[in-house]
Parts: structure tokens; C-alpha cells; sequence
């Protein structure tokens, strides 16, 4: 995998760090190239005016040298299938062909570097975009820079709702969380961090990702790299995009409960609270709400008591106009 990529991390490397007193000539080469990768003519990389200039002087480039890790959490487990997915993906053509990127230009290979590098965002929502059913913002255009979608609200314009449309938010959540670990592609997607301002809503009450920036990728089909690719002597161009070339700790130490932990730790519990027992909300659900945070608690005991938070929080969920993303489960069940 490394010799596959060797081009490509030269390429990174000129990026990164340029070339040493270059000449006029030299420097004219470098800005036109400048202009030429951040695409200008065709996708404006430059939001206003100021950082143009910026990019141009590489103040940019020269302070990500100056960060201790360009972390991708998407690359800490790389595999075969999950790199031809982001080179196909990337690309927006089905048979671009392999992770060797013969239909790339060299321009075409340090932007997707680039992007790996810096902002991983574009990337997930090209390999797993919401028009396939992926609970992630749709993707609009090829730079990957402008993502719209209206009338959607933060999350925490919930938290003073009624129990009824917290508990459906909850359930929502816990069920995004567990198809992102189990799907037909066989990629388990995991969280590395969460806030609130992870997710969103929109008018039909529907609950996305709109952050994807902590998401990590483990490919369940081809498994875990082997141990001896951990070796120094065998670091490539991921291990270094992903930790300054300073392995992150292996594959098989992320939890089968780890994203449970974070979401129930850092937004469940401020969608529900103990003292929506006096609403209405059952005792077990806060038991298994407190199991699901805590962290010194088996894998196995904290997906059990997820799943019957999940029981609880659906007995609680309204049908109404608001919810307009449940039909026509509301319209045709014989309980509403």
C-alpha cells in the first residue's frame, strides 16, 4: 500500500514544505500551480478576499506543517475496498478503476491528499451520501465546500422541548448510531468525538449528521490491518496523514460500545434527564441511560441497556404533523 502511494506523498511533501530558494522562474511555476490547485477558475477555494492572499504567501500550507498531527480519523484503519471506495467516490465516476489512480493527474492526486489531510467532511459524504439512505447533509458539487440544506435547526434546540420530542430525537439518534455499525457495505462507521453540534434537524422532525468530520471507518469485510503493519519501518502516507507519522493505538482497541458511550455521554443525556421521570418517562430509562455513559461497563451490558432505552424511547414517540419523516409508518399502524 505504501509503494502505491509513494508518488503521491512526494507530491504532499512539495506541498507542504516547497522548494528550497526557489528561483524567479521557479516562483512564478509555484504561484500559477497555486492558483491551479486551489482551482479558482472553476470552485473559488478563497471564501471573501483576504485569505486569498494567504494562500498564495503559504501561510496556510506553512502552519499545517506546524501542527502536531493532521488527524484523519477515516484513514486510522485503512483497508483495499475502503480506498477504492474513496478514490471512486472522490472521482464521481464508477469505473475511475483502483486505489492507484491511473485516470489522476497529479493535480487531481494532491487535492485528494490534500482533503485527507485537512478536511475528511467532503470525503464521507461522497463515499456514503443521503440520497443512499446515510444519515449525513446531501453533498452538492465537487469541491465539497458548500453544503446546503434548509430549514434545518441544531440539535439543541430541543433541549427545552416537550419530553415527547426529545424522546423521539433520542431514539432517533441511538438508531443512527447503530446503522452506522451495521450496514450492507460492512464498513462500521464509529464516533471519535461528539458534541450536539454533531447533529441537526429538519422540518419533517428528522435527525441527521451534520458533522462528520469525527468519524472513524473500519472495514468489516477485510478486517483489521495485521499486527506487523504497525512497525515503524512500515509506516505509509495514511500513518502519517492521520498522526504526524505517529501510529494511533491499533484498530482493535476501538469499543463495539465506543460510539454508544460518547452519544450517551455528551447528547443523550441532555435530551433526557432524571427528572423526566415526573413526565412520564419510565425509571429504566434512566438506569440504562446512566449504563450506557459509563465507560468501566462491559461492551456487552452497554449495548444491551441501549437497545432498551431504545424500547422505552419509542413507546414515547408522538405521531403528528410534525413528524412528518415517519410516514406512512403513522398514517397506516394501527396504533395511531
Amino acid at each position: 500500500m505504501a509503494g502505491i502511494w509513494s508518488e503521491v506523498w512526494t507530491l504532499y511533501l512539495m506541498l507542504a514544505f516547497g522548494t528550497p530558494d526557489p528561483s524567479p522562474t521557479t516562483q512564478e511555476k509555484l504561484h500559477e500551480f497555486r492558483r491551479i490547485f486551489l482551482g479558482l477558475d472553476k470552485c473559488n477555494a478563497c471564501i471573501g478576499t483576504s485569505i486569498c492572499k494567504k494562500f498564495f504567501k503559504d501561510e496556510i500550507s506553512k502552519a499545517l506543517v506546524k501542527m502536531k498531527g493532521l488527524v484523519t480519523p477515516m484513514l486510522r484503519c485503512p483497508s483495499q475496498r475502503l480506498l477504492d471506495r474513496i478514490v471512486r467516490r472522490y472521482f464521481e465516476v464508477t469505473d475511475v478503476g483502483s486505489v492507484q489512480m491511473k485516470h489522476f493527474s497529479e493535480k487531481d492526486k494532491l487535492r485528494l491528499l490534500y482533503t485527507l489531510a485537512v478536511n475528511q467532511q467532503p470525503l464521507i459524504l461522497q463515499m456514503f451520501p443521503g440520497t443512499e439512505g446515510w444519515p449525513f447533509l446531501r453533498y452538492h458539487g465537487s469541491c465539497g465546500r458548500m453544503m446546503v440544506w434548509a430549514g434545518s435547526k441544531p440539535l439543541r434546540s430541543l433541549f427545552s422541548s416537550p419530553l415527547e420530542r426529545r424522546a423521539d430525537a433520542a431514539y432517533q439518534l441511538l438508531h443512527i448510531t447503530q446503522s452506522l455499525s451495521s450496514n450492507s457495505l460492512q464498513f462500521s462507521l464509529f464516533y471519535t468525538r461528539v458534541s450536539e453540534d454533531m447533529f441537526g434537524t429538519l422540518d419533517d422532525s428528522r435527525v441527521f449528521i451534520v458533522d462528520t468530520s469525527t468519524i472513524g471507518i473500519i472495514d468489516l469485510q477485510e478486517g483489521y490491518p495485521p499486527d506487523e503493519d504497525l512497525l515503524p519501518k512500515h509506516l505509509d502516507v495514511f500513518s502519517c496523514l492521520s498522526g504526524s507519522c505517529v501510529r494511533p493505538p491499533p484498530c482493535k482497541t476501538v469499543r463495539a460500545a465506543q460510539s454508544f458511550i460518547l452519544l450517551c455521554k455528551h447528547v443523550i443525556n441532555k435530551l433526557i434527564m432524571p427528572n423526566d421521570v415526573q413526565s412520564g418517562l419510565p425509571k429504566e430509562a434512566v438506569s440504562a441511560l446512566t449504563i450506557c455513559a459509563d465507560q468501566s461497563q462491559s461492551d456487552q451490558r452497554i449495548i444491551a441497556a441501549v437497545q432498551t432505552l431504545k424500547d422505552i424511547l419509542q413507546t414515547l414517540r408522538p405521531c403528528s404533523a410534525l413528524y412528518g419523516y415517519r410516514y406512512p409508518e403513522c398514517l397506516y399502524s394501527d396504533r395511531f
